[in-house]
């Protein structure tokens, strides 16, 4: 079976993670809870991410309604190292047809979320998949803008650094990383090593770039077949900051229970293991991608999209 370029599975793929920090001045929001819960049953589910036990389904809770999850469309959400500041991004139509989305933050204080605020180096661009390193000292995302002046039509990845004054200028993180084709959904553990998705071989597929020594990055290396396939797509990697857990979506697999299903894999020896399905705890006959484990592998987080009339993807979430 070949990869089809869908508007659902361009979807899919598309998607945001974040790197920063508490800043002030931030204004209130609600973390309400609303609960969507899955049926009870005797199923695999993940433990902690780390692999999976036998046990009853958790409940499976729409996160944030209002707040993250609203009438927009929601991509990738990312949270800093201590949860209090969170970056994710919206945009008004499926980002595969428009190209378009803006990454937004919101800051936790006194246990309620504040309203949601363009981050500074977004919103003239297209902007999407923000994700924070485990230090919470870089946010990386791809982004549609020009390089060295130069006009752009494909995404390529970027980051920002966090300084005493705030976020750096956008970075560009070069052409051994970056393509002609689409990089999208960075991820990078504690030792800087960068996971993402990109179409570079003519489907989609996950790489690993290494991190130099000077900060630069290696030529991407796809992360081999525990994880890739030669007949579907993956993308929306997430890689744990121990680099030995990778999360990440795939398109119509036989093992899947909808159109897009959340999976697991682990580093051993070297290599990534056979990847598995999460499971119908976590995966239904809707799409599910876009994961986000907590730093404290406390909460899976991910979009879920029913493609029913007007509705859009939103963020729910499980304990692990």
């Amino acid at each position: 079976m070949t990869r089809r370029g869908t508007i659902r599975g361009w979807a899919v793929v598309c998607a945001v993670s974040a790197a920063a920090t508490v800043a002030a001045g931030m204004t209130r929001d609600h973390d309400n809870r609303e609960s969507s819960q899955v049926a009870t049953r005797e199923v695999p589910m993940m433990g902690a991410g780390h692999g999976f036990e036998i046990g009853t389904c958790p409940a499976v809770e729409r996160f944030g309604p209002g707040v993250f999850s609203t009438d927009m469309e929601e991509w990738r959400l990312t949270f800093s190292p201590g949860g209090r500041t969170a970056f994710w991004s919206i945009s008004d139509d499926f980002f595969p047809v428009s190209r378009q989305a803006t990454i937004v933050w919101s800051g936790r204080v006194r246990g309620e979320w504040a309203t949601r605020q363009v981050v500074p180096f977004s919103g003239v661009y297209s902007d999407i998949d923000p994700f924070i390193s485990p230090d919470g000292r870089a946010l990386f995302f791809s982004t549609i803008r020009p390089v060295d002046g130069v006009e752009r039509s494909d995404l390529d990845l970027w980051m920002v650094r966090r300084t005493p004054w705030g976020w750096s200028e956008p970075i560009h993180l070069g052409n051994e990383v970056n393509s002609p084709s689409d990089e999208l959904y960075p991820s990078v553990d504690l030792w800087g090593n960068l996971y993402f998705g990109s179409d570079r071989a003519g489907q989609w597929d996950i790489w690993r770039a290494r991190r130099r020594h000077d900060g630069s990055y290696g030529p991407p290396k796809n992360v081999g077949p525990g994880v890739n396939t030669a007949d579907f797509w993956e993308f929306n990697p997430e890689i744990t900051p121990d680099g030995r857990t990778l999360l990440f979506a795939s398109l119509d697999r036989p093992d899947g229970f909808g159109a897009g299903d959340l999976y697991i894999s682990h580093l051993r020896h070297g290599q990534f293991t056979p990847a598995r399905n999460l499971g119908p705890c976590v995966n239904t006959a809707a799409d599910e991608y876009h994961p986000t484990l907590s730093h404290g592998r406390r909460w899976l987080y991910f979009v879920r999209h029913t493609y029913e009339p007007g509705t859009t993807g939103d963020f729910y979430r499980i304990r692990t």
